[in-house]
């Protein structure tokens, strides 16, 4: 598959090259010149183009440049970031001075908003807009980790090394229990993924924050919206061609300390179990010493190639974008392969009064499954990590060698013995037809489908464990999936200018149509490894009856009819009012519809009269804002009655037949989870704009929590029944600061910091028809063989809180000593471990306060750019430490293990416990990227407008008092934050070399 991609990349790269090099040859004359700044300071890096077409170049240190023109007819066009653009022609001048002026009008700035654009001054809501120049540059996963810590709120956690897997994001808190805190993410207009559109092809990404901005989403829109807006086409500008490539080699970040074959037998002096392994080496085919983490993980390498192709003429623009990455995970057979184009063409009719647009997006991957329709196997690292280190990897007549005395597995068996992938591919069309028969008046319909397709394959030969030790002699499984979303919105907006009055008035109508179907089987007992899971039917279990299959399709549709409103008195005064009016055949038939309106407004304080005199402040904005939104049901029958033939078969007439009975309970009732959010804040520019940022404080309230509820049977027909009661409340408040405190002629140091802080609250569980018992869940699951409940979900309390023993104390014979709710200090037996009244609050997994601070600083053609992000006030459960940190288990343990407990003597179990030992403060703070580029000077190359090259590095160093691996983890599950679970894909570190071109 990887040569298919590189092929299908050398053609396109062989077809643009083709195009760059067609060139008309014309006379040319050069022009040299100097840009300074309003002070008359030289400019670097001013973006210098010959009107019309892609020949260019760029100011050096002193604000010099030279280019070749065809003749005096030529017009340059100069731009800087945070200067107005000039325009110079030519005429008979060989030598040109430019001076820029600051652009202290960048309010005019358009951004991003749900179904348009709105300019910046003019914004009413919390929205965080990040441009391309600002994202993070290196080896990015996915488009996420381009503004990952640059937007206050907005929490990105990726926590693992597994290519190709998504990072856990949220907005605001979790306001859910049982739903995604996922924001909705639009590309261009449509719902996608973060993973599938390449971050090349990124120009901007806008956050939508508060209830006000996302309210006219309706019911996917409670926990934000992310807008992404990719490359177009310019009108009247000749071939633009670019080229990107960078190369990355990654390894596990830290790798825990766990006991090597050398310090086991020197335990083995000394600890009599530790023994017990050497015997087992012994009768193995004698002593080795075999570092198991290190045989199954390697130097993992990443290859990215971006090639885009953008211009136009004077009634049509187009733009194309191809993507290929190739990355090797740290774990082998773990790979992630990714090719993925671009297209978006438009046509202008009818001077303009019509547009049509057309855009496509396709992308196929394919990743490696060392899990049975996963691409991660936790087994193989946790027996990596506890494998007697004594033991050779293989006997003397080349056969695997896997004990069963103590019931773990060759972890390098479970790689080599399996083979697997998982295939994805997707395509999106979109068609946009706009017509603007007045000036003012747009309407725009649009029709889109999306189809997504998924492969999963896997199999185990005859000499893998599932064989040795099971007797499945051979077991293989396969999946389909197959998904279609078909989109279409129709929206209609004018706006007029009135004098001192400016109204925009939008309304539309949005449609969504969604189809899941899939199957699945598996069997086992295969007459040869030959067959891979590519015939199943060839398996014994299928005739013996003990394969399995399954099936599955739903559907559901969504229609929504919105509307907004926009007004602005004398350039200071705005607000913004929506509604959505939005029905969906998930909700029962009491709650076909919802209702989520929305009302914004802003003032900018700054144009009052009594601060039109005041030195250096460009902007003093206050913003207000209420909206509703909700989260919808993920199920599409949850409503209704379902009958399925499952349970105890019962026998009937000669025949076991299996009985037809009800999976849940149907519920007219059932309708979406409403959340309330007010908020305020405050925009401002001081110093010129040498100083900006924002501050925001908001209360978000939700009811109506979706739960799945045990009910008595009877007199249902189903012990479960999915219902809307509970409610909870998130309140907060978000800075950010961006501030330039350093600019000369040759250096600039520039710096923008985000913090937020959270609190989450859970109101309520219950009502007269539904309850909790207690008004508590207890949730997580600390493993075996410790089988115990980590967290409590409780009504008055915030999400995440640890429940379970609190340890103060170690007793003489190395028992835990544990302090009861009461105060009362006991000695832990099987008593004292199986009585909940002995538990009780140990900590909080979800951190309260999250910062993110990026520094870039540019000095002549250099640039540096480092990026940190910190999380704070909060604990991490270390699963590692809580099940290896015994000196006394079979099997190997971590070094700390042989670490006095609270300073005075080893643990005296023999089994693990879950306690508040364990338990650490999570506090840290990480460089998560670092880059150094260098901007070559191109200015005589005659079809290069700029090449910069530059070296990255991610996930460099971390700043924590937690002893496990990484406390940056992955937050998978809503109602157990701060689990650090030991089978996790470890997080890895990654440094890049990369290049881009501008032909």
């Amino acid at each position: 598959m990887r040569k298919y991609f590189t092929k299908r990349l050398m053609a396109v790269l062989a077809l643009c090259a083709s195009v760059l090099l067609y060139q008309q040859a014309v006379a040319q004359v050069a022009v040299s010149g100097k840009v300074v700044s309003e002070d008359n300071e030289p400019l670097p890096g001013v973006s210098v183009m010959l009107k019309g077409t892609s020949q260019g170049t760029t100011t050096d240190a002193g604000g010099q440049f030279t280019l070749s023109v065809p003749g005096p007819e030529s017009v340059l066009i100069l731009s800087f970031v945070g200067y107005l653009s000039e325009e110079v022609v030519v005429g008979t001048q060989t030598s040109v001075e430019v001076r820029l002026m600051p652009d202290l009008q960048s309010l005019q700035e358009v951004v991003v908003i749900g179904y348009g654009t709105q300019k910046k001054e003019n914004v009413t809501t919390a929205i965080a807009s990040v441009k391309e120049k600002d994202f993070t540059t290196g080896a990015m996963r996915d488009a996420s980790e381009l503004i990952k810590g640059k937007v206050a709120g907005l929490v990105i956690d990726n926590g693992s090394g597994d290519p190709g897997a998504g990072p856990n994001i949220s907005l605001r808190g979790i306001a859910t229990i049982s739903g995604s805190t996922t924001p909705l993410i639009l590309i261009n207009g449509i719902p996608g993924d973060f993973n599938t559109v390449a971050p090349a092809d990124i120009v901007s990404i806008e956050v939508l924050k508060d209830a006000s901005a996302a309210a006219i989403y309706g019911t996917r829109g409670a926990n934000g919206v992310i807008l992404i807006t990719t490359r177009g086409g310019e009108r009247d500008h000749a071939p633009s061609v670019a080229y990107n490539h960078y190369s990355a080699v990654s390894n596990i970040y830290r790798k825990p300390e766990f006991l090597d074959a050398g310090e086991y037998l020197e335990h083995a002096k000394t600890f009599d179990f530790v023994s017990n392994y050497v015997e087992e080496a012994e009768a193995n085919g004698g002593v080795g010493a075999t570092d198991w983490l290190d045989l199954i993980t390697r130097t993992a390498y990443t290859q990215n190639h971006n090639l885009s192709v953008q211009g136009g003429g004077a009634s049509s623009t187009y733009s194309l974008a191809v993507n290929y990455i190739s990355q090797e995970g740290i774990f082998l057979k773990s790979d992630n392969d990714e090719f993925r184009v671009s297209l978006d063409l438009n046509q202008y009719l009818l001077e303009d009064k019509v547009k049509i647009n057309v855009n496509l997006l396709r992308g196929v991957q394919k990743r490696g499954a060392l899990g049975d329709g996963s691409s991660f196997n936790p087994l193989i690292y946790r027996n990596a990590l506890i494998r007697n280190p004594l033991l050779n990897v293989k006997d003397d007549e080349g056969n695997w060698i896997d004990p069963v005395k103590f019931q773990y597995y060759n972890p390098l068996t479970m790689i080599e013995e399996t083979n697997g992938e998982l295939n994805n591919s997707w395509t999106r069309l979109t068609s946009n037809l706009t017509v603007e028969p007045l000036a003012g008046w747009k309407t725009n319909l649009m029709v889109a489908q999306e189809m997504k397709d998924g492969f999963a394959g896997y199999a185990e030969t005859k000499k893998h464990y599932s064989t040795t030790r099971n007797g499945r002699n051979g077991f293989a499984s396969r999946s389909d999936t197959h998904s279609k979303t078909n989109y279409l919105e129709l929206t209609s907006q004018y706006q007029r200018l009135m004098g001192d009055h400016h109204v925009t008035v939008l309304g539309g109508y949005s449609y969504q149509y969604n189809l899941n179907e899939g199957g699945w089987a598996n069997n086992y007992d295969f007459p040869t490894d030959k067959y891979s899971y590519n015939n199943l039917g060839a398996g014994n279990a299928m005739r013996d009856g003990l394969a399995r299959m399954s099936s599955y399709k739903d559907d559901n549709t969504l229609i929504g009819f919105f509307g907004r409103a926009a007004y602005t008195f004398r350039d200071k005064f705005n607000v913004l009012a929506s509604v959505r009016r939005e029905g969906s055949s998930k909700f029962g038939t009491n709650y076909k519809w919802g209702t989520f309106p929305s009302a914004s407004a802003s003032w900018l304080i700054n144009r009052e009269p009594f601060l039109a005199n005041v030195s250096g402040l460009t902007l003093l904005k206050l913003r207000a804002g209420y909206g509703v939104t909700g989260v919808i049901p993920a199920d599409s029958y949850r409503s209704k009655t379902a009958l399925d033939y499952s349970g105890s078969f019962f026998y009937n007439n000669g025949k076991w037949v299996p009985p037809l009975q009800n999976s849940w309970n149907p519920n007219p009732n059932l309708r979406w989870e409403k959340s309330q959010e007010v908020n305020i804040g405050v925009d401002f520019e001081l110093f010129n704009r040498r100083l900006t940022g924002s501050i925001d404080g908001y209360f978000k309230k939700t009811k109506d929590l979706l739960f799945e509820y045990r009910v008595p049977t009877p007199p249902n027909l189903a012990d479960r029944t999915l219902a809307n009661v509970g409610e909870m409340d998130n309140k907060g408040v978000e800075v950010l600061l961006r501030g330039t405190p350093v600019r000369t002629s040759n250096f600039e140091w520039s710096s923008t910091v985000t913090m937020s802080h959270n609190r989450n609250e859970l109101l309520s569980l219950s009502n007269d028809l539904y309850k909790i018992e207690g008004d508590y869940i207890n949730t997580g699951d600390a493993g075996d063989p410790i089988s115990m409940s980590t967290h409590r979900v409780e009504v008055g309390q915030p999400l995440g809180n640890f429940w379970g023993l609190k340890s103060v104390d170690i007793s003489e014979d190395g028992l835990w000593v544990i302090e009861l709710p009461n105060g009362e200090r006991r000695v832990m037996d099987d008593n004292v471990l199986s009585q909940d009244p002995n538990r009780q609050i140990l900590g909080n997994g979800i951190p309260k306060y999250r910062v993110g601070w990026t520094n870039t600083f540019r000095y002549k053609n250099f640039d540096l750019s480092v990026v940190m992000n910190g999380a704070f006030g909060f604990q991490i459960l270390n699963f590692q430490r809580m099940f290896y940190e015994n000196p006394n288990i079979n099997y190997n343990v971590l070094e700390s293990a042989f670490d006095n407990v609270y300073g005075k003597r080893l643990l005296g179990y023999t089994r693990q416990a879950y306690v508040s030992y364990y338990i650490e403060d999570g506090d840290y703070l990480k460089v998560d990227n670092a880059t150094l580029g260098y901007n070559v000077n191109v200015s005589n190359l005659k079809f290069i407008r700029g090449v910069r090259l530059y070296v990255s590095g991610s996930n460099l160093a971390t700043i924590t008092g937690y002893k496990g691996v990484d406390p940056e983890i992955r937050r998978d599950d809503l109602l157990f934050q701060g689990n650090d679970n030991r089978d996790k894909f470890p997080s890895i570190r990654t440094y890049t070399v990369g290049v881009n071109v501008n032909f």
